[in-house]
């Protein structure tokens, strides 16, 4: 897969706007994303080591893509104190009927 270079930067943004200390790295002969701080983006995904620094770069977007929906959208995100917020402010509603 070719990437132009316009879309290249726009990736690039993307990643570093999350990981601004990213940077490619290269190992076994394979390119990957390091996050700046000793670990890989991506590397919870299983994402393997690229062919090109372009891929790296495309694969640590769709990383962080996927890795933002993913805490958006986790059962886990809202505590208990959110919760507790919102069901007395409806037993309140519901006690001046």
């Amino acid at each position: 897969m070719v990437i132009d270079t316009k879309k290249f930067k726009s990736l690039k943004r993307k990643v570093l706007k999350r990981y601004p200390n990213a940077k490619t790295q290269m190992r076994n002969g394979g390119y990957y994303i390091s996050d700046g701080m000793g670990s890989e983006v991506g590397i919870d995904f299983m994402i393997p080591s690229q062919s090109s620094v372009q891929m790296a770069w495309y694969w640590a977007n769709e990383c962080t893509k996927l890795e933002q929906n993913l805490r958006r959208t986790h059962p886990d995100k809202t505590g208990m104190n959110f919760n507790e917020k919102k069901f007395d402010r409806i037993s309140r509603r519901n006690r001046k009927k």
